[in-house]
């Protein structure tokens, strides 16, 4: 990970600071130093007739159909964490012989785009996200947000678009307009993109994505036969994306459930969470609310980090637990939901009798458990420099130095048995 590390307000953080300014967002006003052209002045692009695209049918030789087996075993067995995205970006670049590629992914608790990139500067799709995704004429990214029913509203297949399917950029929109646009000159030319393969790889309404593959102008275009190999590998991409998404332990989630449930890998990073989660953390989700791009050198997205500060703002119990996803993968469950003032519990307890917060009733909990400083670290989204703090506020309050003293001393107030 390059870059500074900032936790904002809102619990999320943002690494990698170094680019554009917050002020520099899609509507406002663009990039300094990208071109005197404004979106108002831009050619008018056509989309070409339905016939202009080349049949699915296109034949796909017996030496390539081999090599994709090969492709479609190894995306079958990728990950569903950030780790498998990025082994099965670098496999369909391959594949295709594509210089560059990206996996464009849409956050399920901000509503807003993230990236997955194979041999891409991560400013790339990062200045997609903030600015140039609103010149993109196919209307790729809005439709994975959800804001559109399908890309190319405008174009040549509009509704009749399958959940999986694949498209060159030349097919779509009339080329020798684009190369006069400032999508082209000032996002794709600078970043030595001409030549792009689309696929999208929606796997249902709620789990959108695409994943696009570039050649610089140097390279031949790409072919009908790889127009119609990205169509083939398109549904398997997506069937990985559903894997992200279910990671086997949703299913033992009641979908009318008023708790909010967030599921995160290992590092934080979303992978699902429900409408009543989104509810919960609505506050801070809002333009100037900071959801923080988060920059490494293969993806760009969002971070959930702070639990203390969701759960400050909205008064909300947080509790996480580790889980284990898919083919052994290590994620963190996490569970909101709005406190009752109705219901008194041991957390009433211990705040009116030692004054403890709910950060520090946690740590209690985790202490109690038997739990180091490192696994309480790891399992709050803290760092463990703070759990120390808190151990010593604790400590402070109940009026017993040692973990073992603490415990009695508080199993002693409950009425618990010692």
């Amino acid at each position: 990970m390059g870059g500074v590390s900032r936790t904002g307000a809102n619990g999320l953080t943002r690494r990698g600071e170094q680019g554009f300014p917050h002020d520099q967002m899609p509507g406002a006003t663009r990039p300094a130093g990208h071109g005197d052209r404004s979106p108002a002045g831009q050619p008018s692009l056509t989309s070409r007739p339905p016939t202009a695209r080349p049949a699915r049918s296109a034949a796909v030789s017996p030496h390539r159909c081999a090599a994709i087996l090969s492709t479609l075993k190894e995306i079958s067995t990728a990950t569903p964490d950030v780790e498998g995205c990025r082994r099965l970006l670098e496999c369909v670049s391959n594949e295709l012989q594509a210089e560059q590629g990206v996996l464009i992914l849409c956050n399920s608790l901000t509503r807003e785009l993230e990236f997955v990139v194979h041999n891409q500067d991560p400013a790339t799709p990062r200045m997609y996200a903030e600015y140039y995704g609103t010149l993109d004429p196919t209307g790729l990214g809005e439709y994975i947000k959800g804001n559109v029913a399908a890309p190319l509203a405008a174009g040549p297949f509009p509704a009749s678009l399958p959940v999986c399917a694949a498209f060159d950029l030349s097919e779509v929109v009339d080329y020798s307009s684009l190369v006069s646009t400032e999508f082209y000159n000032d996002f794709f030319k600078t970043s030595h993109i001409h030549y792009d393969l689309a696929a999208i790889v929606s796997a249902s309404s709620s789990v959108r994505g695409a994943v696009c593959v570039h050649r610089d102008h140097q390279r031949k275009p790409f072919t009908a036969e790889e127009v119609a190999i990205l169509d083939m590998i398109a549904p398997f991409v997506g069937n990985h994306l559903e894997r992200m998404a279910s990671a086997s332990i949703l299913s033992v989630f009641q979908t009318g459930s008023d708790k909010g449930v967030i599921l995160c890998d290992a590092r934080g990073r979303v992978i699902y969470c429900n409408e009543a989660a989104r509810v919960l953390c609505s506050s801070f989700i809002q333009l100037d609310g900071v959801p923080r791009l988060v920059q490494d050198s293969s993806f760009v997205g969002y971070e959930l980090d702070d639990l203390e500060i969701i759960a400050a703002r909205r008064d909300l119990k947080v509790v996480t637990r580790d889980v284990v996803l898919e083919q052994g993968t290590p994620g963190r469950l996490i569970t909101l939901e709005q406190r009752s003032a109705s219901t008194p519990d041991f957390t009433q307890v211990l705040q009116e009798r030692f004054g403890l917060t709910d950060r520090e009733i946690e740590v209690l909990g985790k202490v109690m458990a038997g739990g180091g400083n490192r696994e309480i670290a790891q399992a709050l989204f803290i760092a463990e420099v703070t759990v120390k703090k808190h151990l010593q506020n604790i400590s402070v309050k109940v009026g017993a130095r040692t973990r073992t003293g603490i415990a009695h001393a508080v199993r002693q107030e409950l009425g618990l048995q010692l």
